[in-house]
């Protein structure tokens, strides 16, 4: 018995030891190199150039890296959901911009932002607030952690309690431990290799990123496959999507932390507004049928608060109201640039 669990032993080791290796060194998703690879995409950014081929990053860590090499506060910073990921300094001429949207942000994202900026003293003097669904609804992404240290800042300065829209996920340095020994990684790790995939990204300066990039002001540069899409196959994917997940009902501690946070912004002096923007026109349709006009109590709920506070909101959810056509949007939450200006055009 001994001998034969020696000799399993003998394979099984071998084999957990290439995983390791494979996985640590190749590591696809950037799970061991996450903070050094953003580090190293700020730096590009921060000199005022623009960087091509970026694989598999914590967005979150990326703004915080930006932000620590500002030398002054921004004119203009604009936060919320990867919908805003390309308003930047040709949408405010003669302004210094940074975007700072994020895939899947809900304001948890928000706030540990503003507590970012807050903690370096870098708080803008303008600040553009998307305004969405998945803001205040229930559920979201828990990926906002990786600022969870700006997050735990801001609600102690803003006494803002402990909310359970805050909700604790799991250990970030207990998942790269797991994704070291993992299988299902290792196998990643491989197709990685065997598709010969580059994982470097380029100092292009002022040139146009060609694949998945960042301008010098954190806007993002989408692939052209992103870019250019089928649009049949979009339309359609909006509306069974739209008909089957929908958008998230309210969440009330949401609510209050998008509050507590205005108040924060409002006590900190800063001018706000917000900007609200369409969804493709199939999918905003079959999330009202199905879930009896859900979009208008989100349009409600965000006017509502623009009003009592007086910050401006520029847009609406309905691509209809603005003349954008169904060839506009890359997907069905994601409309162009072009489109974009129609709702929010540059500034003078």
């Amino acid at each position: 018995m001994k001998i034969f669990l020696f000799k399993i032993v003998l394979v099984v080791c071998p084999v957990m030891l290439l995983v390791i290796f494979t996985n640590y060194r190749v590591d696809p998703a950037n799970i061991f190199s996450s903070k050094k690879y953003v580090a190293g995409i700020a730096d590009i950014l921060s000199k005022g150039h623009n960087v091509d081929n970026i694989t598999n990053y914590d967005q979150r860590l990326l703004q915080e890296q930006m932000a620590l090499r500002l030398h002054r506060p921004p004119d203009v910073l604009v936060i919320g959901s990867s919908r805003v990921m390309e308003i930047g300094a040709d949408f405010f001429p003669g302004k210094q911009v940074l975007n700072c949207g994020v895939s899947h942000a809900n304001i948890n994202d928000l706030i540990a932002l503003v507590g970012l900026f807050d903690s370096l003293h870098l708080l803008p003097r303008h600040l553009v607030i998307n305004l969405d669904p998945d803001l205040v609804g229930m559920g979201g992404s828990l990926e906002w952690q990786s600022l969870e240290g700006y997050h735990a800042y801001f609600l102690k300065k803003a006494r803002a309690g402990s909310p359970d829209a805050a909700v604790a996920g799991g250990s970030h340095s207990t998942d790269k431990i797991l994704s070291l020994f993992s299988f299902e990684y290792f196998k990643e790790s491989l197709a990685f290799l065997t598709k010969g995939i580059d994982k470097r990204y380029y100092d292009v300066v002022h040139r146009q990123p060609v694949a998945n990039g960042r301008f010098f002001d954190g806007t993002i540069c989408y692939s052209a496959s992103f870019s250019n899409p089928d649009t049949l196959q979009v339309a359609n994917n909006a509306r069974v999507t739209g008909s089957k997940s929908g958008i998230p009902p309210p969440d009330t501690a949401k609510i209050r932390l998008l509050n507590s946070m205005l108040d924060f912004l409002e006590s900190r002096q800063v001018e706000m507004e917000f900007l609200m923007l369409p969804f493709h026109y199939e999918y905003y349709r079959a999330v009202n049928a199905h879930q009896h006009n859900l979009f208008f109590s989100y349009d409600s709920l965000f006017h509502q608060i623009a009003s009592q506070r007086h910050i401006p909101l520029s847009g609406g959810f309905d691509e209809n109201t603005y003349g954008i056509r169904e060839s506009q949007f890359y997907d069905m939450f994601h409309c162009s640039k072009p489109a974009i200006q129609k709702v929010f055009p540059v500034r003078p």
